[in-house]
């Protein structure tokens, strides 16, 4: 699956707790944090360090359709070498929720995960700059929009089944998430289309894609 939007889209403040591939199919994705910008052309991809906050502008040209995908980057030996040291609780956690985020993350849960109590627990995070409420957030979000930007999962089709996937109660609170930390409507993560040419039936044949395709 892939992101397919009509009009600028800005996606800020992203994190994930692995490396994150970017690729662009169409259109233009540029990717900036405080220090660095990168732009990516059609056919471009680039990989995020783990963790590492990142904006991502997309822009449509020529009068199409942008779309990109996200791909996490499984290799953690690399992944670990590029590790902020100074998250040494955070980012073990982040990894959790993102792997699991439907279960209910509490400060009394994660005490007794790493045996300390809830004010330890708590500590620990706020030592890193994080508080436990904001990286459950912020980490079912990301949740969601790789659900609906990854080529190799087919996503959700309404909002109310996306925001379950990703932990949220309800769809309120994912809109929310969706506007205060990405400053994305949430229906744009709905906007998905099927590359005709990762479909495996497909892809063993060596078919190209058709020249023209629907966009929806």
């Amino acid at each position: 699956m892939a992101i397919v939007v009509n009009h600028p889209l800005h996606l800020a403040a992203l994190r994930f707790p692995m490396m994150v591939q970017v690729k662009v199919w169409k259109g233009r994705v540029t990717l900036r944090n405080q220090t660095v910008c990168r732009i990516l052309e059609e056919g471009q991809s680039f990989v995020v360090p783990t963790f590492l906050r990142f904006d991502c502008e997309v822009m449509p040209l020529a009068q199409r359709p942008a779309e990109f995908s996200l791909t996490l980057v499984a290799d953690a030996d690399a992944a670990d070498a590029v590790v902020d040291d100074g998250k040494l609780w955070s980012l073990p956690l982040a990894r959790e929720i993102f792997a699991a985020p439907q279960r209910r993350w509490t400060a009394a849960q994660l005490a007794a995960h790493w045996q300390v109590t809830p004010q330890k627990a708590r500590a620990r995070l706020f030592a890193e700059g994080e508080t436990l409420s904001s990286l459950v957030r912020e980490q079912r979000l990301v949740h969601a929009l790789h659900i609906a930007a990854s080529m190799d999962d087919p996503g959700a089709r309404d909002l109310s089944s996306l925001a379950s996937r990703a932990g949220f109660a309800s769809v309120t609170r994912f809109a929310a998430a969706c506007t205060e930390i990405a400053r994305v409507p949430a229906d744009h993560l709905l906007r998905t289309v099927v590359r005709y040419e990762t479909l495996p039936a497909n892809r063993e044949r060596g078919l190209s894609p058709p020249r023209h395709r629907r966009f929806f």
